[in-house]
């Protein structure tokens, strides 16, 4: 077995333990489409201090647990009801562009509702406009709620980090979101919003642990076309969305990290004001649990020494 093969089956081994653990049940209550991310690069970039990955790559898989109070066929989702396998990578080239590329899977759902097994897939682009200013370009597609249809997003942000004191600094990022929803036969829809994120990031001046927490706030500024999976016309409302994470880095390979998140989409009583979409569509808690395997170029290995991490750009 390869290196790369052997990483792809143990991160497919971490995030089913993760999915079969006996936890208590939780019930939900808020979510949003490809909800905002407090840091939408990589985690261990929280740790280290860096917007942008300087050099190599990394392989993130990931298990996202969906509970929500009644939506889905009417029913509450509680703990384990409902989970998403993901799978995505990034690599630096140049230290000036960070490419990523991922994908979203259902092992697990209730037996009321019958999605397909495979849900999204995204890429995108990350590159620095100065030490502590980046640009990202991203965009996703994936399949409708019950339906035959599909929804695409694309998002264009800019993101800025100011250091407080060595072990805190202030996240902040901003741009617009686009929304399209369509299937055969119908008008579809369109809509975007304006975003804006805000976090508080620690880390461990070693660079092997880092945290977050913040708020992200959408508001709606064009919406256009029906819902093709209720034929109502969508009605987009403001979202507050809140987040809070850690990510453990002990050794220059690998990354665990867990983070639980509020999304916020629309009114459970309203379905105009929700998207067909699995993952936040509709008023949700998340509970995500993720492990990420390093690569580094060979020509940089000698800047390492042993299994233990060097601090990244500061």
């Amino acid at each position: 077995m390869t290196k790369l093969h052997a990483t792809l089956a143990t991160l497919a081994v971490l995030g089913g333990a993760a999915h079969a653990d006996d936890m208590a049940n939780d019930e939900g209550s808020s979510a949003g489409v490809a909800a905002l991310q407090l840091s939408s690069g990589s985690r261990r970039g929280v740790a280290q201090d860096y917007i942008v990955l300087p050099s190599g790559g990394e392989l993130t898989g990931t298990m996202r647990f969906v509970t929500s109070q009644p939506s889905l066929g009417g029913e509450a989702l509680r703990f384990s009801d409902l989970a998403l396998f993901g799978l995505s990578g990034r690599w630096a080239l140049f230290s000036k562009l960070e490419l990523s590329a991922g994908a979203e899977f259902l092992p697990k759902q209730p037996s009321f509702t019958d999605e397909k097994p495979w849900q999204s897939v995204n890429a995108g682009l990350r590159s620095p406009i100065s030490r502590r200013i980046a640009l990202a370009i991203s965009g996703a597609g994936g399949h409708l709620m019950n339906h035959s249809g599909m929804w695409t997003r694309e998002a264009l942000s800019i993101q800025w980090r100011k250091p407080i004191v060595d072990v805190m600094t202030f996240d902040i990022s901003g741009g617009m979101n686009g929304v399209t929803l369509s299937a055969p036969r119908s008008k579809g829809a369109f809509l975007t919003e304006l975003s804006l994120t805000t976090a508080v990031l620690f880390r461990e001046p070693s660079g092997h642990w880092g945290a977050w927490t913040g708020l992200s706030y959408a508001l709606p500024v064009t919406a256009r076309g029906e819902d093709p999976t209720t034929g109502m016309a969508v009605d987009p409302q403001p979202r507050l969305d809140f987040r809070i994470g850690t990510v453990l880095s002990l050794v220059r390979a690998w990354d665990l990290y867990v983070e639980y998140a509020i999304v916020d989409r629309g009114d459970l009583g309203d379905a105009a004001t929700r998207l067909p979409i699995l993952d936040g569509g509709f008023d949700q808690h998340q509970v995500i649990f993720g492990v990420t395997r390093h690569f580094t170029n060979k020509r940089k290995r000698s800047t390492y020494s042993g299994d233990a991490m060097q601090l990244g750009m500061r």
